[in-house]
């Protein structure tokens, strides 16, 4: 099992124990937006389609944008991006982009 642990800002990610952690303390996180960091930390800062987010957060069912969407803005609250001022993803224009700075 891969045991490794990805910083970055105040959070850690433990992919492996699907755990990520603020300051020490986890953070809930549904599947899917935790499989959406894992995706983003993975690709370290290089831009990932939303066709891979997909693929990886729904394999083998339909989704829409608005779903990527919605888990992209329900990660960005969980990592607190307008309250701490920090911005961990970005949207590539076009808006089917999306990177971990």
């Amino acid at each position: 099992m891969n045991d490794e642990t990805y910083v970055f800002g105040s959070f850690q990610l433990i992919p492996a124990q699907r755990l990520l952690l603020h300051e020490g303390k986890p953070l809930r996180l549904g599947s899917r937006a935790l499989e959406i960091l894992i995706v983003l930390i993975e690709a370290a800062g290089n831009t990932v389609h939303r066709d891979q987010i997909m693929a990886r957060a729904w394999p083998g069912t339909a989704v829409d944008e608005a779903s990527v969407r919605l888990q992209i803005a329900t990660l960005r609250k969980a990592l607190g991006e307008r309250r701490r001022g920090s911005r961990f993803i970005t949207n590539v224009p076009g808006g089917r982009n999306f990177t971990r700075k």
